[in-house]
């Protein structure tokens, strides 16, 4: 579970984050690692990228979990020469695991951030990280949940892995692996017996380095603009409370200014900046002098309670909701009502700052999704459903690497005449790993992220081949939510059509109405592409939101599904039957087909025509069946290679 250890969200943290496992194998990179070692946040794919550190030469040899932050000088591929800071963490947290964490400052970066200048020989950018508190963005769907702990996926590297091709640096399956493999992770923890820095940096404990790395660290620990402590002095405090022999008392409160991007974007940053230093005012205000406050950049803060235990904090929590919500912060003039979202982590549940910040992050997510404005405490349920969905993507990325991913199809039939008409491509996860998981256990887990997009165009292409091989009728394809935000993916639909030389009207892409109610402008403009270009855009899902007509109404579609839960009680609801027979109405006003969904009795598809809906699917009308019966393939290829993947993932 690389990705639910190393966070997805810490691809766009500014330190460096590299998760090798037990023989060596680079299992993970984040964007900050590959844009030093590359120059740039932009690889050609996940294996170029782990390859890329693979070969990069970083001076890990010899760092183990027990040791202090190694400070070592580094040569980049380009010639610049770097001074990093290295920090090797164990990723157990008690489970069996064979994980190590390097987390790779470049000083020369972090001393341009606290005003020092440029070490001689460094390039410099301003970095706001620190280990152990990953840059993230609450507010994003896309972004990633920060577990600490957990094991490798069974069968995989990593959810952001990729399958690669053989080559220098890399294992005969694909995987990157680091060289000096049995020094960078001995096993039993034990130090390097001759105490020499890595590849002959300067030892942690003398010389100029480490001078450097600890001005640089003393230089950021007070945020310029609240006077608070800084994410860096923060995990070192948290680390110092939360790592010693006796139970930590106390507990960590993680605050979100809520809405704080639309202040900034609507009001201007010297508003929101007023917003931020009227939340550290309260802070102290509230509290207890000696309570140690923190921001962890962007509008998060964190409040280091020395007393009491999570229900305290919770109680702590709800005052301070309440009176940021009863404050109005002030800037040019301009009046600001802010309030907070908070969650909240006993001590004495963590074994180490990152798992307090990372699990206090999974109930400020809990907090922010119920409604905002309000506090909530960690519970193992929470923690438990973030595993789950980090488990779960990495599984069906593994899948898609592996070509464990196939595809079903479910017929759709024109019920006047019993015809099949097309196909409903649904995604299946056979990966050989027990539970086994339907669509609904990793669609939803995928809807938001970039795996969703992924998995929408591996579809595509599969559609494409298929229809190709000489598939009849119309496929239909469902489209996540992050597909809709792509403003590439019309693009890659349409070449990959005009590639293939496939009317374009042999293709159906289903928007849920969910996804287009929360993403109106996208979801116009992605329909009003293909549209265009002559395929059939559908609105799926059609009233399962209060939102539904006005998508109906907004959207340029060819037709509407309507929803299951409606579907199948209009022989026995009448109020169910007036609903989908005012849709028919509406529908047929703007010129759109209506295609029911879920018609598993024999009585619904009378029922149907008798209201003029005169296409359906279901299993009464068509059961799914593999794509590659379907085809006449064989059964571990979904479709007849007519059309390569290539690089178009």
């Amino acid at each position: 579970m690389i990705a639910g250890v190393a966070g997805l969200a810490a691809a766009a943290s500014s330190v460096g984050m590299l998760i090798v496992t037990a023989d060596g194998r680079v299992a993970w990179v984040n964007d900050a690692l590959v844009e030093l070692v590359t120059g740039t946040r932009d690889p050609d794919s996940p294996f170029e990228s782990r390859l890329a550190v693979a070969e990069a030469g970083l001076p890990l040899t010899g760092l183990h979990p027990g040791a202090p932050p190694a400070v070592a000088d580094w040569t980049a591929v380009d010639g610049t020469s770097h001074l990093l800071r290295i920090t090797c963490r164990d990723m157990s947290a008690g489970q069996p695991s064979e994980l190590l964490l390097f987390e790779i400052v470049d000083l020369a970066d972090e001393a341009v951030a606290s005003g020092l200048g440029l070490l001689p020989g460094s390039a410099g950018a301003a970095v706001d990280a620190t280990p152990g508190v990953p840059t993230r963005d609450p507010d994003d769907p896309a972004d990633g949940v920060d577990l600490p702990g957990g094991a490798a996926a069974p069968g995989g590297v990593g959810a952001l892995g990729s399958a690669g091709a053989p080559g220098d640096g890399a294992g005969s399956s694909g995987e990157v692996v680091l060289p000096g493999a049995g020094e960078v992770v001995p096993s039993d923890g034990a130090a390097p017996s001759d105490g020499a820095a890595p590849d002959g940096g300067a030892a942690p404990d003398g010389g100029a380095a480490a001078e450097v790395g600890a001005a640089a660290a003393a230089g950021v620990s007070t945020d310029p603009l609240t006077g608070l402590l800084t994410r860096y002095a923060m995990a070192e405090d948290l680390e110092i409370r939360t790592t010693g022999v006796q139970t930590a008392v106390g507990s960590l409160l993680l605050l979100d200014v809520d809405h704080l991007a639309d202040v900034n974007d609507l009001q201007g940053y010297s508003v929101g900046d007023a917003v931020l230093r009227a939340v550290a005012g309260l802070l102290r205000e509230e509290l207890p002098a000696d309570t140690v406050l923190g921001r962890l950049g962007g509008d998060e803060f964190a409040v280091l309670l020395g007393e009491g235990g999570g229900d305290e904090g919770l109680a702590i929590a709800e005052r301070l909701c309440a009176a940021v919500a009863a404050r109005t912060a002030a800037a040019e003039e301009v009046a600001v009502q802010a309030t907070v979202s908070i969650g909240v982590v006993p001590l004495e549940l963590a074994a180490g700052s990152e798992a307090a910040f990372a699990w206090a992050d999974l109930a400020l997510r809990e907090a922010k999704r119920v409604g905002r404005n309000r506090a909530r405490l960690f519970t193992r349920e929470q923690y438990d459903e973030a595993a789950l969905r980090v488990t779960v993507t990495s599984r069906v990325a593994a899948a898609l690497d592996n070509g464990q991913m196939s595809l079903d199809v479910l017929p759709v039939v024109d019920l006047a005449s019993r015809e099949v008409i097309g196909f409903e491509l649904l995604s299946r996860l056979r990966d050989g790993i027990w539970p086994e998981l339907g669509p609904r256990g990793f669609l939803a887990a995928a809807e938001h992220t970039d795996l969703g997009l992924h998995l929408d165009r591996w579809v595509v292409l599969r559609a494409v081949n298929a229809l190709l091989s000489g598939l009849s009728g119309r496929l239909y394809v469902n489209l996540a939510a992050r597909s809709l935000r792509d403003p590439a993916f019309g693009d890659f639909v349409l070449s990959t059509l005009r590639d293939g030389r496939v009317d374009p009207s042999r293709l159906g892409l289903e928007i849920s109405e969910s996804a287009a109610v929360a993403n109106p402008d996208a979801a116009r403009r992605l329909a009003e592409q293909l549209g265009a270009a002559g395929c059939a855009v559908l609105l799926d899902d059609f009233g399962m939101t209060t939102g539904a007509v006005t998508a109906l109404r907004n959207l340029p579609l060819w037709a509407v599904k309507i929803d299951t839960g409606l579907v199948r009680t209009i022989d026995t609801s009448p109020r169910d039957r007036a609903l989908v027979e005012a849709v028919v109405q509406i529908a047929r006003s703007a010129g759109m087909i209506v295609i029911a969904e879920g018609v598993d009795r024999a009585t619904l598809p009378s029922a149907l025509l008798d209201i003029g809906v005169g296409i359906a699917q279901g299993y009464h009308v068509g059961r799914p069946r593999r794509l590659t019966e379907l085809l006449g393939g064989p059964d571990g290829d979904d479709v007849t290679t007519v059309m390569s993947l290539g690089g178009r993932r």
